[in-house]
């Protein structure tokens, strides 16, 4: 494709539509979407979310007033794994804090897959914005966010091994680590800025377009909650054609969706966390399968 660029031949992509999973889109959709979330799910009682929605104003609110009601939200997800409140939260014994506390016996249990490895440590890596809204300018990346203490709750401990083992980088073609060096969790030498705005008027023009969206999220996930997916995905004001209902896999409840025209798809997939896939892959496999297949889900 790269000789027929510099021949003068326009490349041809067959693009059909996309998928997007638990995607920041929108600075005030998904600035709103936590505490709805939190409340939900059950974290904050019912006093403190009448508490932040009387003292708040939205998500760019730094009144002290709207400060000190999100503490108390603060207080009660703080050792939450963000990315997935159902998982364990893993805590560096090294860490000045709270969190320095050893492993105790149950966060084996809890971590428990049918995967060989007895405790799960994610393959971690772009992990942001962590409750943050998407604003222009610089991106935060993980070390400056580290600077002043570990990354909650997660392990990069398998990955590091992982990459770090000589035959995985000769069978992913990846320099040896005399030449590049070691890899690690996350990279300085990365620097680039946000200036897109709102994804929405993208989501707009290729629905009407005719390509197909399918729009999916963790239903655990509270790092990108899917309560602001679900509502950015009813504000582009389409006609509902297949109204809020469950979808199945292995003859279970997976989740929820809800079908617009304009061949616009928003699911949830029940119990799963930032990367479905990641914590529910045979659910993920089976929406994507009929999905790209032009089935129903």
């Amino acid at each position: 494709m790269g000789n027929g660029i510099k021949g003068g031949i326009k490349p041809v992509i067959n693009f059909k539509g996309y998928l997007i999973g638990n995607g920041v889109t929108d600075r005030n959709f998904d600035g709103n979407a936590f505490i709805p979330f939190v409340h939900g799910m059950g974290l904050i009682s019912d006093s403190i979310y009448e508490e932040v929605k009387t003292s708040c104003k939205g998500n760019d609110d730094q009144s002290n007033l709207c400060s000190k009601s999100y503490e108390k939200v603060d207080r009660a997800v703080d050792d939450l794994n963000v990315y997935d409140i159902l998982e364990p939260c893993y805590h560096n014994p090294n860490t000045a804090s709270k969190r320095n506390l050893s492993l105790p016996s149950s966060f084996k249990e809890l971590g428990k897959t049918e995967k060989p490895l007895p405790v799960r440590k994610r393959m971690f890596g772009r992990a942001w914005p962590l409750r943050a809204t998407v604003n222009d300018g610089p991106v935060t990346l993980w070390p400056q966010l580290a600077e002043d203490g570990h990354i909650p709750c997660v392990s990069d401990e398998m990955a590091t091994s992982w990459l770090n083992n000589q035959q995985v980088r000769q069978a992913i073609h990846a320099q040896p680590e005399s030449v590049s060096g070691p890899w690690e969790l996350c990279t300085r030498r990365i620097n680039y800025s946000h200036d897109a705005g709102s994804m929405i008027p993208y989501h707009t023009k290729l629905t009407i377009m005719g390509y197909r969206a399918l729009i999916f999220s963790g239903d655990h996930d509270m790092c990108v909650p899917f309560t602001g997916t679900e509502a950015w995905t009813r504000s582009l004001g389409y006609k509902i054609i297949d109204e809020w209902r469950p979808w199945t896999s292995n003859d279970q409840i997976a989740g929820y969706l809800q079908a617009y025209n304009h061949n616009l798809i928003f699911l949830t997939v029940k119990g799963a966390g930032h990367t479905v896939p990641e914590y529910k892959p045979r659910e993920a496999l089976d929406f994507y399968s009929r999905w790209l297949e032009g089935k129903s889900i």
